[in-house]
């Protein structure tokens, strides 16, 4: 292809700016872009494969030949940024070739370049700043709105906008805004003192900065009082942090604000405190600016970057963890730029988690969020949230969606997302989260409002007392097991989702077991693989399809094994498991050798972005990672931008008193390589089935630094014969949970999940208990599999069939859980 010097001339519509910029300067950048973001990962299978292989130039060249401008890069440029100039902010296709978003803003990058961010005061400056168009019978109204909600915009958000309505759907103001329906705020903690607020027993808040460099439209603290406050000084920083000294029950900090990065003297000053703080264990960072202005952390060779991880290694020496929190909403805001950010985080042992409100009309589908997490997952992330509804504010009602959206969106990203990519299914009450179906649930409407529901909560009166006792109990009331429902205000949607009151529990707790069974227990959970159960027939000797997206294998696993993995896209994680090969009482890390061999080759499988290893041994014997061993796996993980395959390690634990500080030193080595540790556990009757147990050992995971993954309540072989007699009662989970979730961090929350025949489920969520209808006292309990059909397991092997024992209720799969029983007919409990 000839390099063309000709020059476009670009004017766009609403701002009226001109801009000239050469052919030659955007084919440059269009080829750099194809040549690393152009797989299917960063756009979709459709563009990918029209692309083919080769260089950026090929890549290009293929384009133009596609959309009937072969050879002529002129028009397509021309035609594509007078679509885009245009200020529609809609997808465009040319020829019925589809360009994606991301590198469309590359081209924009080209057109209208530079970072910061500008305050938009005037309706006019939508139109000048934006190229958004203002409505003349919407000016007035949309002038209100603005001096109602500030608005602020980042030039990188900008140019997502340009090309994306649900980029610009979160942060150009609209007149809906001065719809008055909902609250002016709908949490603002218990307790305040200054720039510190506390809602939980053991975390606060410190507001570090008021101001954001973008506001999204959605916030709950959009009002115009709470974005002009006077920023906190250190001097006030130096006040809340001798609150925490003075308060020993506080173990994590959530520094926050506004954007807390954009008050460097605060943000030094509140790190430098509270290392000196001894019973503090976590500073938790939270910044929307990953997403929508990188610049911050990128610019002046990424020196924030750099500050961070310098006063992570100081946090380090005084045993506590630095992690950032950030909000993704949709796939069009994840650019290279905030790839880099998180996978640069994570790399030096800065966990990144991703939290993300779900708003109607955007991202309440389930295709792109597993598109968006997916992208997250690969550079190093751990997706941790999904808040329903939307927060309830004034103004923010375009955004609300019925609950029963968010909680069948659960069912899909089960079906077809990685386990390691979901998110806990929270709402934030005006007293605290709840997870749905397992520590909180829709209770019922409140009577004579039909704006309004009661929400189960795992939260106690008692619980506030220590630090803010409730005086206000008018939207409040105690169930009859002693938590707080309390009014929130949403649509359920489906009504099937408003269960009632618990009833009582009936089943006796399970005798403790002596100690030598319990050594047992954990010897077999250490040398039998609990989770090696194909769903469906591969025809490939040693490897197990355990979910869409994750098959399993062994260190001797070859070229066949690969060619099965390579021929399908939604293959996302690979488990390498030593059991699997036969070598029972081995592990993983004994393998190491082979297991460097695979991974070399599923470098070269774009669609696969994880290999994990399951090693038993470093929850029962963590002196065999040896320094060498560590620094083999580093060398193993390959976290980036266009072409991630992170490596991580799966372990087994069920009690606390199998952690050892020895653990928390080498986990902390493996995060210093960008190598994240997932912890399971299994509820064994007599052994751990009740909530305090649980709760300590979740306290303990993540003490460690571990991610507490998986708590199976019933289905693995191992619970299939010890709960025989020991049965697992479903009352329970929800009192496990309830526990977690109000006693613990919010990093410590696992998801509760069914093992059976045909993959895992979440307890409660994506689960339904079936009784048989002719013996209602049978205590063998069923689930129905509401996140799976026929056709997903079709979707994998076409001649499939029901396995023995297994029913269908309608077209979902119920399948028996030996070792639980079930003593009401309560719908979770």
């Amino acid at each position: 292809m000839k390099e063309d010097n000709n020059t476009l001339n670009i004017e766009f519509a609403h701002s009226k700016k001109r801009v000239d910029v050469t052919v030659a300067v955007l084919t440059d950048s269009t080829q750099r872009f194809l040549e690393n973001f152009a797989s299917a990962r960063f756009t979709t299978p459709e563009f990918a494969a029209l692309l083919g292989d080769g260089s950026g130039a090929d890549k290009f060249s293929n384009l133009l030949k596609a959309v009937g401008m072969e050879n002529n890069p002129y028009p397509f440029f021309s035609k594509v940024l007078d679509e885009i100039s245009q200020g529609r902010g809609t997808q465009i296709e040319l020829n019925g070739v589809v360009l994606p978003s991301m590198m469309l803003v590359s081209i924009l990058e080209q057109v209208i370049p530079g970072n910061g961010y500008v305050t938009i005061r005037k309706a006019s400056q939508l139109e000048s700043e934006a190229n958004f168009l203002v409505k003349e019978e919407d000016r007035d109204a949309l002038q209100e709105v603005i001096e109602k909600y500030p608005v602020r915009l980042s030039r990188h958000t900008i140019r997502q906008m340009m090309v994306s309505r649900d980029v610009a759907y979160q942060y150009m103001p609209f007149v809906e805004e001065l719809d008055a329906v909902g609250f002016v705020n709908t949490w603002i903690g218990q307790f305040h003192d200054g720039l510190l607020e506390q809602m939980y027993q053991n975390r606060v808040i410190f507001l570090l900065n008021m101001s954001c460099p973008v506001y999204c439209r959605f916030c709950f603290r959009k009002h115009k009082d709470s974005r002009n406050e006077a920023n906190p000084t250190p001097a006030d920083v130096a006040k809340a942090v001798d609150h925490v000294k003075q308060s020993p029950a506080i173990k994590e900090i959530v520094v926050t604000g506004g954007d807390p990065f954009m008050n460097r003297k605060n943000m030094a000053a509140t790190i430098d405190g509270l290392s000196e703080v001894e019973h503090v264990q976590a500073l938790r960072l939270a910044s929307r600016s990953v997403a929508y202005y990188p610049d911050l952390f990128l610019k002046d060779e990424a020196e924030y970057l750099t500050y961070l991880k310098e006063k992570k290694f100081m946090l380090e020496r005084s045993g506590k963890r630095m992690e950032l929190a950030t909000h993704f909403i949709h796939p069009d805001e994840v650019s290279p730029e905030a790839l880099d950010i998180i996978s640069n985080l994570v790399k030096s042992g800065v966990s990144v988690y991703i939290q993300t409100p779900f708003l109607s009309e955007c991202n309440d589908e389930g295709p792109e969020l597993v598109k968006l997490f997916g992208l997250l997952r690969g550079a190093g992330a751990e997706i941790h949230y999904i808040y329903i509804p939307c927060s309830p504010i004034h103004g923010n009602s375009i955004y609300w969606k019925p609950l029963s959206g968010g909680i069948e969106t659960a069912a899909h990203l089960r079906a077809h997302l990685s386990d390691r990519a979901i998110p806990t299914i929270c709402t934030a009450t005006p007293i605290g989260k709840m997870d749905w179906f397992t520590s909180g649930w829709a209770v019922e409407r409140v009577k004579d409002n039909d704006s309004f529901l009661w929400f189960r909560t795992p939260y106690t009166l008692d619980f506030f007392k220590s630090f803010a006792p409730l005086k206000d109990l008018s939207n409040m009331r105690l169930n009859n097991h002693g938590t707080l429902d309390i009014q929130y205000m949403a649509k359920i949607g489906n009504e099937d989702y408003l269960l009632g009151e618990r009833p009582p529990k009936k089943a006796p707790v399970n005798d403790p077991v002596p100690d030598n069974e319990i050594e047992m227990m954990i010897d077999e959970l250490s040398n039998q693989c609990q989770t090696a159960r194909s769903i469906v027939e591969t025809g490939v000797a040693g490897l197990f399809r355990l979910h869409e997206t994750r098959v399993e294998i062994g260190p001797d696993a070859g070229t066949v094994q690969m060619n099965y993995i390579k021929a399908d896209a939604r293959i996302t994680d690979v488990v390498i498991s030593a059991e699997n090969s036969g070598g029972i009482g081995t592990d993983a890390i004994d393998h190491l050798h082979e297991i460097a061999r695979i991974v070399k080759t599923l470098r070269e499988i774009d669609h696969v972005t994880s290999a994990r290893l399951r090693s038993p041994k470093l929850c029962t014997a963590p002196k065999a990672f040896s320094r060498d061993v560590i620094h083999a796996l580093g060398d193993l993980n390959h976290l980036s931008v266009s072409q991630p395959l992170r490596l991580e390690i799966e372990t087994w634990c069920i009690l606390p008193r199998q952690i050892t500080p020895e653990h928390k030193l080498l986990v902390r080595r493996l995060n210093n390589k960008g190598i994240t540790v997932y912890c399971n556990a299994a509820l064994l009757g007599g052994v751990n089935d009740n909530d305090e147990i649980i709760h300590q050992l979740a306290h303990e995971i993540r003490a460690t630094g571990m991610e507490f993954h998986h708590v199976y309540v019933a289905g693995l072989p191992i619970q299939e014969k010890w709960n025989q007699s020991r049965p697992i009662d479903s009352y329970d989970v929800v009192d496990i949970a309830t526990k977690v979730r109000r006693e613990g961090s919010g990093r410590e929350i696992p998801r509760y999940m069914f093992f059976t025949r045909l993959g895992e489920a979440d307890y409660g969520l994506n689960t339904s208990f079936i009784r048989d209808p002719g013996n209602p006292a049978d205590a063998q309990v069923k689930v129905k599999l509401d996140c799976y059909d026929l056709s997903y397991f079709k979707g994998m092997e076409p001649g499939f069939t029901l396995p023995e024992g297994i029913d269908l209720d309608g077209d979902c799969p119920v399948a028996s859980v030996p070792g639980m029983i079930k003593t009401n007919d309560f719908a979770i409990s």
